[in-house]
């Protein structure tokens, strides 16, 4: 039996539109799978990009201060005049940075020479632009990060050695499978160049904090160093910490802190 022209019509036209809506669902699910590759990709560059900018790798046989780029030696893109500040208030201008490596204030002399400021207990600050660093004895600087009332919050930070690879074959390093047990680096003046020469060496950037009084003594930034800080309201401080969680190793949570305290009569 045969079907009349228009039934014949009208199941082509049905078969058409199937046809289209199948070829519309395949363009519009590849669609979606070339944009989901396309934000996978992207978000794996981003988490690339942001973990090889908390490490520095220095390659063995290298001397980080030769090596190592300026700005991630130092903490300014380039020395700037500023003032060292004694306890008596006398003071003397140069152009000073900070060595993220050394922990130390250098600064640059008449002659420029690149030299760093001496173990002086008579130092009382680096001013630095806007930006002041209490010289704590015998060679930490701390920058002022805020005041509050009687306390003044504190921030050092410094590149730790967290990593050694040891020496494979032919003088190469082996690479993260032969990662020795992570050692903290310690920076007392020129021993960047002492460290192991046949060891790849991987640098990460550390902060402290401290905590500083009006007389200019330095506390550390924990529950002790609040409630000496803070003695009069010793115990409506130490319950504030209690029920507030304050981590004590968080800037935020710092200031949320002291922020607090500041308002204790």
């Amino acid at each position: 039996m045969t079907s009349s022209p228009k039934t014949g019509s009208y199941a082509l036209t049905i078969a058409k539109d199937c046809c289209a809506n199948v070829s519309y669902n395949l363009l519009f699910s590849g669609m979606k799978l070339i944009l989901f590759a396309c934000f996978l990709l992207i978000g794996v560059q981003s988490i690339v990009v942001a973990q090889s900018n908390q490490y520095i790798r220095v390659k063995a046989g290298e001397n980080p201060t030769n090596s190592v780029a300026f700005n991630e030696r130092y903490q300014y893109p380039v020395f700037t005049m500023g003032q060292l500040v004694y306890t008596s208030n006398k003071s003397s201008a140069a152009r000073f940075n900070y060595n993220l490596f050394l922990g130390e204030m250098h600064f640059i002399n008449a002659t420029g020479d690149t030299l760093a400021l001496q173990n002086d207990p008579t130092i009382q600050l680096v001013v630095i632009g806007p930006d002041s660093f209490y010289y704590e004895y015998p060679k930490t600087y701390w920058q002022l990060v805020s005041s509050y009332g009687s306390a003044q919050l504190l921030i050092k930070r410094i590149m730790v050695l967290i990593d050694r690879e040891k020496e494979g074959g032919y003088k190469q390093s082996t690479g993260a499978s032969a990662i020795r047990t992570t050692t903290t680096y310690s920076s007392p003046n020129g021993s960047l160049a002492r460290l192991n020469a046949h060891s790849d060496m991987i640098f990460s950037k550390k902060v402290e904090f401290k905590l500083r009084d009006t007389n200019g003594k330095f506390h550390l930034a924990n529950q002790a160093g609040f409630l000496n800080i803070f003695a009069k309201n010793k115990q409506v401080v130490k319950q504030y910490l209690k029920e507030n969680s304050i981590n004590f190793n968080q800037e935020a949570d710092l200031k949320k802190g002291l922020a607090f305290c500041a308002t204790l009569p």
